[in-house]
């Protein structure tokens, strides 16, 4: 049981980091009334002026109670499958350009903060994976529904609030297709002889243009 927990623990471990930071960022926006919003929103002027690390930092905060509840939920379910199927560095390589690129889409003027799309990166990141290998999963329908679900979820609340920009959303699940079509997980046979076990490996795109690179010319 103890191994069981600890290798529930290493698949979601930085879906768990993510959770605990976002839900403790929120309590120091209240504990400051407001004030780290002014300091990490989504501001095109101060972006502007240099402060790029507003790029990363609205998916951090959140407007109110709701909007945190549902993008904890969204990430609590989809976090650990990308982080599963990707690993540590892939899973935080693909939140993070999500989140920038989620940002680069955004289309409002007015301050934008929240982590949906980073977390519609995600999903992009799984609908990759399930079309690249749709023909060795097994479950594929299932990882499709979980899909459909976290975009239905978001559709909902989008309905119910106003000031959401479906334009970041779309930038984060696309840019969270493309990261994770770049670096994968892409996984083939290897070519082995007729006599040994089939094996696994796992190659994406970058590694055949960093491969080339490294070949003497």
């Amino acid at each position: 049981m103890d191994t069981s927990r600890r290798n529930s623990f290493n698949t979601r471990k930085w879906t768990n980091i993510l959770l605990a930071i976002t839900v403790l960022i929120y309590v120091a926006q209240l504990a400051t009334q407001g004030k780290l919003l002014l300091w990490g929103a989504k501001i095109n002027s101060p972006i502007e002026k240099g402060q790029i690390w507003r790029l990363a930092t609205y998916s951090l905060l959140h407007a109110n109670i709701r909007h945190l509840m549902v993008n904890c939920y969204s990430l609590n379910y989809v976090g650990p499958t990308v982080e599963n199927l990707s690993g540590p560095r892939r899973f935080l390589a693909v939140y993070l350009t999500s989140a920038i690129s989620s940002n680069n889409s955004c289309r409002y003027k007015a301050p934008a903060v929240g982590a949906s799309g980073a977390i519609f990166g995600l999903v992009g990141s799984v609908a990759v994976f399930v079309m690249r290998h749709r023909g060795m999963i097994r479950d594929a329908k299932e990882d499709l529904q979980h899909i459909a679900q976290v975009i239905f979820l978001n559709m909902v609340i989008r309905l119910m609030s106003s000031g959401i920009d479906d334009w970041a959303h779309l930038g984060g699940l696309l840019g969270g297709a493309r990261v994770s079509w770049l670096i994968g997980p892409a996984w083939k046979y290897e070519s082995m002889a007729s006599d040994s076990p089939r094996k696994f490996s796992d190659r994406p795109p970058l590694f055949y243009l960093t491969d080339r690179k490294r070949k003497p010319r």
